[in-house]
């Protein structure tokens, strides 16, 4: 895996230099800037772990498709300075991968746990959490480049996360066997990430979202959601009257063209912040942003790990951090009555 490079980095100096004078660096840098009309890496909420990957595929697909008279008009134009042949070199194209279901995919994945078994997630720190496998379905895993399965868990009452959401889910590969149902998986203390201080008890957990006053943002490291409509064309509904009651057995309420617009704008809404945006613009630790998105801490970990351990956030996830985002950043300015009805 390609590795950045940043001030906390381990990894040798003469590494950090091979990394850009290869211009692995200049190539992660582009990915994170890239847009045209297929791509636009600004809505896709890139993260960290997935620009190294792209790099390292980019850089495998160049070394599968090498030809030789690739390799001569650029030695070409390394001695003679052609700058047609470094500007023109040859078009790659990358196959777009199958969109259909491996065939018998289901036979050839047998899940390992049952429901009814209790299990725990692998412990990547001081804590994990715990529970009982009431279900499971198929997905693609990114992190493993096949088919796998997920597992939807019952938490037990007394695991750590079991306080804010009763069911997680999680991978085959992230959770094992817990025959003693959690009674050895008791939190000592709870890990806070980057030495930040957490004052608040487990009693106060629900209830504190900052331990400290937001620090001031700059737009590298903030996510505000965009203040232009994704779909200008749109802009000219939003403001039409609303549709009209219609009274009977059954109350329901008449779609107009306005309400029929904002469905769609927002069903195609790229409304999104990233786990380590969140967490990089306000003083939170991982066990709230566990609580924004209902998830179990576990599954939290995973999200802000490296390598083999690294797992991406559904787009569900996404979108609670984005919201959590803009009402910390708006919350005063909405009318106490919307506050109501929102229950706020």
């Amino acid at each position: 895996m390609v590795e950045t490079i940043n001030k906390e980095t381990t990894r040798p100096l003469a590494y950090q230099q091979a990394l850009e004078d290869f211009g692995i660096n200049q190539l992660i840098s582009y990915l994170q800037n890239y847009s045209d009309a297929d791509f636009s890496a600004a809505s896709m909420n890139l993260e960290e772990q997935e620009l190294e990957s792209l790099a390292a595929l980019l850089v495998k697909h160049l070394l599968n498709n090498l030809k030789g008279k690739l390799i001569a008009s650029y030695l070409h134009a390394i001695r003679y300075g052609d700058s047609d042949v470094r500007s023109h070199p040859t078009n790659l194209e990358i196959p777009l991968p199958a969109d259909e279901l491996p065939a018998n995919f289901v036979q050839q994945i047998i899940p390992r746990y049952q429901e009814g078994d209790r299990v725990r997630w692998q412990p990547l720190t001081n804590i994990t959490d715990w529970g009982t496998i009431i279900g499971h379905f198929y997905a693609y895993a990114s992190h493993l480049g096949q088919w796998s399965i997920y597992y939807l868990i019952s938490l037990a009452p007394n695991s750590p996360s079991s306080t804010w959401t009763v069911t997680d889910i999680a991978w085959e590969d992230d959770i094992e066997p817990n025959s003693d149902n959690g009674a050895n998986s008791t939190l000592e203390s709870r890990e806070i990430p980057n030495n930040r201080t957490q004052s608040d008890s487990d009693s106060t957990l629900a209830t504190n979202f900052l331990v400290s006053p937001p620090s001031p943002t700059t737009p590298n490291n903030t996510s505000s959601p965009s203040k232009s409509l994704p779909y200008p064309w749109l802009q000219r509904y939003l403001h039409t009257p609303p549709g009209s009651y219609r009274y009977g057995r059954i109350t329901e309420r008449i779609l107009t063209k306005r309400e029929q617009e904002i469905i769609k704008l927002y069903s195609y809404c790229q409304l999104g912040m990233t786990p380590q945006r969140f967490y990089a613009k306000w003083a939170v630790n991982q066990d709230r942003i566990a609580m924004i998105c209902s998830r179990s801490i576990s599954t939290v970990r995973r999200w802000f790990s490296k390598g083999r351990n690294y797992r991406r956030p559904m787009s569900n996830d996404l979108r609670h951090l984005a919201i959590m985002d803009f009402l910390l950043e708006h919350f005063e300015e909405i009318p106490q009555e919307f506050r109501n009805l929102l229950n706020c």
